[in-house]
């Protein structure tokens, strides 16, 4: 039924010798500073990559790309509302 475990060999074990130590970290140093914000732009179609790879291949693979294309644009709804709340959405030309 369960086999006999074979005593361990301690010697192989100490042979190995200690790893040098790794440089310790700092983790209470003050950070650089951030690059300046980007304005975020708002794509003018968010489906399109997903339309240009055709359906998925599955079965009703045209309802399926229809969901995925939903929740595309969902998500592209919520980052623009994330964009204005944090005042980085970039201006529409006016030309």
């Amino acid at each position: 039924m369960n086999r006999p475990q074979r005593p361990r060999d301690n010697k192989r074990r100490r042979q190995g010798g200690r790893k040098p130590q790794q440089r310790q970290h700092d983790l209470w140093r003050t950070p650089p500073a951030l690059p300046p914000v980007e304005p975020i732009a708002v794509p003018d179609e968010v489906g399109a990559l997903l339309r240009s790879l055709g359906d998925p291949p599955m079965n009703n693979g045209a309802a399926a790309g229809h969901y995925f294309s939903t929740v595309i644009e969902r998500a592209a709804a919520v980052a623009v509302a994330l964009a204005v709340s944090a005042d980085v959405l970039a201006q529409p030309d006016r030309d």
